[in-house]
């Protein structure tokens, strides 16, 4: 989860790297072990600390209603796994960086081949290299080891050219503003300086 956002003793990369697991964390299933009112507190903070009060105001979901947690789940379900129709946005970057438009393709590899060159392995073969969870987790890993330069060459060559096709599909197609908070944070914290 997020460190304090106002101790001295973090540093930028540290804080920063801690923002991109949470926000990985935040597009994982939603399960009720983490999405609990402490993740709901540490995204308020954020907000916060950005100063996005539309935002946090949006952010009124109960962590403790049973029935809450279900509309999250259900939403995550139609965004990015399974609706009538197809899925809304795809979390896959190789959909979105391939001419055939399919998971598991050249552009996979590459991601996978970006990961080993730069200390990061994922522990099953069976998981999706670029796999927005993956690649949020992985510039986690490359900004806590102050690998800034790593990072900037994969925003700009492999999470951006498909992160902002994606975004602009979730936006679209969200129905609860949860998603659409997460994405706009992911997009503020990828953003080309």
């Amino acid at each position: 989860m997020l460190p304090p956002l106002n101790k001295k003793t973090m540093t930028e990369n540290k804080q920063l790297s801690a923002i991109y697991r949470f926000l990985a964390q935040a597009m994982r299933y939603p399960e009720a072990e983490w999405l609990n009112e402490n993740f709901k507190e540490q995204l308020l903070e954020l907000l916060n600390s950005l100063q996005w009060q539309e935002e946090a105001a949006a952010l009124s979901f109960d962590p403790a209603s049973s029935h809450e947690l279900e509309i999250i789940q259900t939403e995550h379900t139609r965004l990015f796994i399974s609706a009538a129709g197809g899925v809304y946005a795809s979390p896959y970057g190789s959909v979105y960086l391939s001419k055939s438009g399919t998971l598991l393709n050249e552009s996979t590899d590459e991601v996978r081949d970006f990961y080993r060159r730069n200390g990061f392995d994922l522990s099953d073969d069976y998981e999706v290299a670029d796999h927005i969870v993956n690649e949020l987790e992985f510039l986690g890993l490359l900004t806590a080891n102050d690998m800034l330069e790593a990072e900037q060459e994969f925003l700009k060559t492999y999470f951006r050219p498909w992160f902002t096709i994606f975004a602009e599909q979730v936006r679209e197609a969200a129905e609860i503003p949860f998603y659409k908070i997460i994405i706009k944070l992911i997009d503020f914290f990828t953003e080309e300086d």
